[in-house]
């Protein structure tokens, strides 16, 4: 298995942990623009609570254990945290407006 696998196993296992509904999660891998393996966590609504945490405190140590993590394997990491809600929302937003 390789790292940036073993990180998405791990991050899925601390993340359907702490939320109620773990059937709705989604992880999603990818390359950001600075090369690094960028991680999509995609939430039911009332779960990104329980991973955000109080003041951001459960997602700031996630975030450092898989930073951890990976650079034993010589990666870097980004991860990203939101209900399909909020995904609608931002797509909405980004969409450039017709001219009448």
């Amino acid at each position: 298995m390789d790292a940036p696998e073993a990180l998405r196993e791990f991050l899925s296992y601390v993340v359907a942990n702490l939320i109620d509904h773990p059937q709705q999660a989604t992880i999603a891998i990818g390359t950001n623009i600075n090369g690094a393996v960028a991680y999509r966590v995609q939430l039911a609504p009332e779960d990104v609570r329980h991973v955000i945490g109080k003041n951001g405190m459960t997602i700031s140590a996630i975030r450092s254990l898989l930073n951890t993590a990976a650079a034993k394997h010589g990666i870097k990491i980004s991860l990203k945290v939101g209900s399909a809600r909020e995904d609608d929302a931002e797509a909405a937003l980004e969409m450039p407006q017709a001219e009448a």
